[in-house]
């Protein structure tokens, strides 16, 4: 229904600009590209409606309890050596990542603070 009223519109864009002077295929030619941009937004009213979603969640709120059960954890090791070198270090091997190059145990809990 939308569409045929968009049509009625350009026929009517025509017919006047026709009565005002314009040669037949001229006035149709002019009322073309209205007719076209009528007929677009009516067939596509979606393109232009409002997109209502939800706000997105908090950041960090899973990065934010993994940095500080770390940091905890650490804490724990570095006031016992010998815990931080039996556990981190090895789970630190597997991964990869050389031990020696971090910095010692207190810092590194200090930093996972800062990140909290």
């Amino acid at each position: 229904m939308r569409t045929v009223l968009a049509l009625v519109a350009g026929v009517v864009i025509g017919v006047v600009v026709w009565w005002l002077g314009a040669p037949p295929l001229w006035a149709a030619a002019l009322a073309v590209p209205p007719t076209a941009f009528a007929v677009l937004v009516v067939r596509l009213p979606r393109a232009t409606d409002i997109v209502w979603s939800a706000a997105p969640p908090p950041p960090g709120s899973i990065s934010t309890s993994h940095a500080s059960t770390l940091a905890s954890r650490l804490q724990e090791a570095a006031e016992e050596p010998r815990r931080y070198r039996e556990r981190f270090r090895a789970r630190l091997a597997r991964l990869g990542i050389d031990a020696s190059e971090m910095p010692d145990p207190k810092e590194l809990a200090e930093r996972l603070r800062r990140v909290e």
